[in-house]
């Protein structure tokens, strides 16, 4: 399973995506937040304490979590850390990003593909489900030329 994730940083030109290294570090803590590359104090297996600086009184505090690099991720949690971290994600040649959206339509969570013939990538909305099932190649995404539909379908 190749998975690859990449930050979107905005320049003059649009969004440049750089990639990040397969060691980078993500850690989930008890609350659900998660952390790239945060520093850690103590770790036992998989489990482990590290330093969260942000908190109400301005000290810095500790935090558990779980921890696991970016070489070993489950596809189920390359979707969950680039929906929760606005990353795009490119698992097994899908693509997953986030819609940015515009004054009528709210920002989504989507899959990219590319028509035939094409080279721009076009986004559909997914949920995590239908992300999932893309990667695992059960279901595909179709386009019809002639009706402009765009369809997830069963593969």
């Amino acid at each position: 399973m190749k998975i690859k994730l990449y930050k979107g940083t905005r320049t003059p030109f649009g969004i440049s995506l750089t990639e990040l290294p397969p060691t980078t570090v993500f850690v989930t803590d008890d609350e659900g937040v998660v952390h790239q590359d945060p520093e850690i104090l103590e770790q036992d297996g998989d489990c482990v304490v590290i330093k969260y600086d942000w908190n109400p009184r301005g000290q810095p505090e500790e935090r558990v979590g779980t921890a696991v690099a970016l070489a070993t991720l489950t596809p189920e949690e390359a979707l969950r850390i680039a929906k929760r971290n606005h990353y795009v994600a490119d698992i097994n040649g899908s693509r997953f990003e986030w819609y940015e959206g515009s004054r009528r339509q709210i920002p989504q969570w989507c899959a990219g593909f590319v028509k035939k013939r094409g080279h721009r990538m076009h986004l559909v909305p997914v949920t995590n489900e239908q992300a999932l099932e893309i990667v695992n190649k059960i279901k595909k995404i179709v386009y019809w030329t002639n009706s402009r539909r765009c369809e997830i379908v069963v593969a």
